[in-house]
């Protein structure tokens, strides 16, 4: 019989409702014999796993009851095998497996729900790198389809850039904290969409506020925040269909000193996708098409497409984003081909992106 799973073939519910519900159930005691937490957002992998850890056990059996294994340093035989015996002195034993992504043939452990032990809860931790093409949980496996009739399964997939402002707002609302206006913007600034990052962000703020004050000011994130962070190639989209050049500089010229995690040709594929997205734009308005329609035909959320795409455009008119596709296919065979010549990915990306801001 099915328990409870927080993912489906396509997953169409953000992560943070589903880790929610989840996290509520723990609280009242309601925990399962299986939990599986997988994704590329790894702060609801941890949120939840310690979540279990301190309510599953009272905290003097936890010496006893509880145990943890490194995917690395373990095998899934061994596993299953601790996993099916008695608890001793305690009530439950609770077993948590992290860093699982680093564990061979993790599906091997469906061996263990042909006889799930009432008293062992089993938590797989298995955070998949934020590089799209890392292995993750293969869901046409028996162990993803019968983890989620046995116990929970969550993916926790990241949030959307231009949803990241949000999140930290109800995060910061939720930590019993306000804001003033415009500092939910440079939190994302100084962390980008790292959930993680935020959150220790804001326990930091919270503690530097001076006097017992819960009003998080941007003052106090300029004088306590890194303001360094790691940036995407859709920010550096961004930031060339704004025209600002200052941070389209300042992201390629990260790209460049970082050349072998974003190479030239892959960042090249994000500024292409971005600049025919807006020749589709062009085409749509062109047609007079309505609001919804034209969302629908380019993929965008509505709020995202009335809110950037129109400012976009009066930045890129229709010659102007023709112009910038040629560029792209210029340096995509630049960069693929001896016509590069001495210049590095990072010299090429910055001459790439001058010609962009000059159309």
């Amino acid at each position: 019989m099915r328990i409870f799973t927080a993912v489906m073939a396509k997953q169409a519910t953000e992560t943070g409702p589903l880790a929610a519900k989840i996290e509520s159930d723990i609280r009242k005691g309601d925990i399962k014999p299986f939990y599986l937490l997988f994704g590329k957002e790894h702060y609801y992998i941890d949120r939840i796993c310690n979540l279990i850890m301190e309510h599953a056990l009272p905290a003097e059996e936890r010496d006893f009851g509880q145990m943890i294994y490194y995917g690395v340093d373990t095998t899934p035989e061994e596993i299953v095998s601790h996993a099916r015996q008695f608890p001793m002195m305690v009530s439950r034993q609770v077993i948590v497996v992290k860093e699982a992504q680093g564990l061979k043939g993790v599906e091997k452990i469906d061996a263990y729900f042909d006889k799930l032990m009432p008293t062992t809860v089993l938590v797989i931790c298995y955070k998949t790198p934020a590089d799209s093409n890392a292995k993750n949980i293969d869901k046409r496996t028996k162990f993803y389809k019968r983890a989620g009739e046995v116990g929970v399964v969550l993916e926790c997939e990241p949030v959307k850039e231009w949803k990241i402002t949000g999140w930290i707002e109800d995060f910061v609302r939720n930590e019993g904290f306000t804001m003033e206006e415009g500092a939910a913007d440079m939190i994302a600034e100084a962390c980008g969409t790292s959930l993680s990052k935020i959150a220790l962000a804001v326990d930091k703020l919270g503690k530097a506020l001076a006097g017992g004050s819960r009003r998080i000011t941007c003052k106090a994130i300029e004088d306590n925040v890194g303001m360094s962070r790691e940036y995407s190639a859709f920010e550096l989209a961004g930031a060339l269909c704004e025209k600002d050049a200052a941070k389209a500089y300042r992201i390629s010229n990260y790209f460049g000193e970082n050349s072998k995690r974003f190479p030239i040709q892959m960042v090249g594929a994000a500024l292409s996708s971005q600049f025919l997205k807006m020749l589709r734009y062009h085409a749509c308005a062109a047609q007079r098409m309505d609001e919804a329609t034209m969302a629908a035909t380019l993929g965008l959320n509505p709020f995202i497409m009335r809110r950037d795409y129109g400012r976009y455009a009066r930045n890129y008119p229709l010659k102007s984003c023709m112009k910038a596709v040629a560029i792209l296919k210029e340096f995509d065979y630049r960069s693929k081909s001896n016509a590069r010549g001495e210049a590095s990915d990072g010299d090429l990306l910055v001459e790439l992106v001058s010609r962009l801001l000059a159309c």
